[in-house]
């Protein structure tokens, strides 16, 4: 039976690999099975034993490394210990960690012919764990903020996906350390306040 899943998970990795160099050169309407079975040395019917059709290997694919990056990020917390810029970071290294061990995916997915859906799901991801941090430091009422909440939320989400973004175009130059203390820097201190703006 090892030997088996040895080779399932050999097969839907080489199928996966095949997938992601041709979506380098076009986009994900115009790759068909029959050039992802070729690119990947395999038949078609080893294709349709793992997956339906393309839709179905590009929806299992972004949802392995998606749940992959929400576990990493997910962190425990006791109620007498409060949400605080150091746990902030700890998510944002979180984040970026995780993205760096499937930088292969994220850079095709994220390049100039990754499906926009996934874009949007990493969005959601950032959005879902930004309100969750909101409420777990205003537990005890109503959130009030500075701006509307709506709008801080779109606000950060928006800022933590482009220095994620830019940092994966720019081929992860950086550590995911460095990015997550950067990261928090912006958003402790603000924009206009990094850029030395005056009043």
């Amino acid at each position: 039976m090892e030997k088996v899943d040895r080779r399932i998970t050999k097969t839907k990795k080489a199928i996966l690999c095949a997938y992601l160099s041709l979506l380098q050169s076009k986009g994900a309407d115009s790759i068909s099975v029959s050039d992802i079975t070729k690119k990947a040395d395999i038949n078609r019917a080893t294709f349709y034993a793992h997956y339906k059709d393309k839709f179905d290997l590009l929806e299992k694919s972004m949802k392995d490394v998606l749940d992959d990056l929400e576990k990493a990020i997910e962190v425990q917390h006791e109620d007498h210990e409060p949400f605080s810029l150091k746990t902030l970071e700890e998510i944002f290294k979180g984040i970026l960690t995780n993205i760096y061990k499937h930088k292969e995916f994220y850079t095709v997915m994220l390049g100039k012919h990754g499906p926009s859906i996934f874009s949007e799901k990493l969005q959601e991801i950032f959005y879902e764990k930004t309100v969750k941090g909101l409420m777990t430091v205003h537990r005890e009422g109503e959130v009030d903020l500075l701006v509307p909440t709506p709008i801080y939320l779109s606000y950060v989400t928006s800022a933590q996906f482009g220095v994620t973004k830019y940092w994966i175009k720019n081929n992860y130059l950086e550590s995911p350390v460095f990015m997550a203390k950067q990261l928090l820097m912006l958003y402790k201190l603000g924009g206009a306040t990094v850029a030395e703006y005056k009043e």
